[in-house]
């Protein structure tokens, strides 16, 4: 009888032992995966993309360069741009970008997108405050946004 339950108890522990083993394995393989759908993607590149350009150098500037950095120039900050009357500065709020419109409404074609955290101004609004007429501060395009989806900044 002494042996029938060595042996029963065996069995009992050996089967919660596999058990508790694939529920840990169970759950380290779901955390695993969880983690790598919690990386974002690259931003894909398309070729109708800008792509931006490595500044050109020149033999004075490689000059410059060797020189010691006490030495060295500092350069003035370009001088921002005047805003026309009422234009002011903001920045996109919206995670997922916006679209660029030709005017304002959905029925208007498409002339591009906006990204998330991009610098715009503000030109003017439509008259039922729905719509804001932007100019993209990177490349200078203009086009009409749903309003809301901006923060002025200062």
């Amino acid at each position: 009888m002494k042996g029938f339950l060595t042996g029963l108890s065996k069995l009992v522990l050996g089967v919660v032992t596999a058990l508790l083993l694939l529920s840990l394995a169970g759950v380290a393989t779901a955390r695993y995966f969880m983690a790598r759908l919690a990386v974002l993607p690259p931003k894909p590149a398309f070729e109708n993309d800008a792509l931006p350009q490595p500044p050109q150098t020149q033999a004075g500037e490689a000059e410059a360069a060797a020189a010691p950095a006490e030495a060295a120039p500092t350069p003035d900050p370009p001088p921002t741009p005047e805003l026309e009357e009422g234009a002011y500065e903001a920045v996109v709020v919206q995670p997922i970008g916006l679209v660029l419109r030709e005017g304002p409404g959905t029925t208007f074609a498409q002339l591009g997108g906006i990204d998330n955290n991009d610098a715009v101004v503000v030109l003017e609004e439509s008259p039922d405050n729905q719509w804001v007429k932007v100019r993209v501060t990177e490349n200078g395009q203009e086009g009409w946004i749903k309003a809301g989806n901006i923060r002025k900044t200062e």
